[in-house]
């Protein structure tokens, strides 16, 4: 929901680059026009990544300002969905990206494949219809219809870009669910079986 909590409770912070995009441009694709360096792991995965060569510590105040530079570029924070556990984030495109680009070819149905706790609200006496959120939206879930945005809500991942953009904030996001994130790996694990009928 927030970055800056996230961070500030890191131990050790490793940058590596966005394993998707890069997979992409070693089977020749170049038309994704977002930075590659830009996944973050944290405590002993940040630990394992830099003793193994694959990611370069950082500071607190460079992966804030990265995180920073990835909203402007539209990318989506994607964190692990286990409150106290959180071990990486992805910055992830609508492109390349496994999940944000499943969805937004409308591959998979947004709910069988990622846990959506926002959506977007307009305020539509606020918006100009300018399109700077069609334009940014990783999913492709905004379109602008006669002078104002409007949002289909059932691709929405609720990832904000789009409030970050709008020159009139007239971009919010509403809590979807009073559902909270699993407090733990292990709760997390169950409730995906459960929801399968595994468990």
């Amino acid at each position: 929901e927030q970055m800056g909590p996230i961070v500030n409770a890191a131990t050790k912070i490793a940058l590596a680059h966005c394993p998707c995009r890069m997979s992409a441009q070693v089977l020749g694709r170049t038309d994704c026009p977002h930075s590659l360096e830009v996944c973050f792991k944290y405590n002993e995965l940040a630990e394992f990544l830099i003793a193994k060569g694959l990611g370069r510590e950082v500071s607190k105040d460079e992966t804030l300002h990265i995180l920073g530079n990835c909203e402007k570029e539209g990318l989506v924070h994607m964190v692990d969905n286990a409150q106290g556990e959180v071990k990486h984030t992805c910055n992830c495109c609508g492109h390349y990206c496994w999940n944000v680009g499943i969805i937004r070819r409308k591959k998979i149905p947004r709910d069988a494949l990622m846990a959506v706790y926002f959506t977007r609200e307009t305020n539509i006496e606020e918006c100009i219809g300018c399109g700077a959120c069609q334009d940014i939206c990783p999913v492709d879930a905004s379109v602008v219809v006669e002078g104002h945005a409007e949002v289909d809500l059932d691709w929405c991942i609720g990832c904000g870009v789009c409030a970050v953009t709008c020159p009139t904030e007239a971009i919010s996001l509403k809590r979807r669910t009073e559902e909270q994130s699993p407090e733990s790996f292990t709760e997390l694990h169950q409730r995906i079986k459960q929801e399968r009928g595994l468990a």
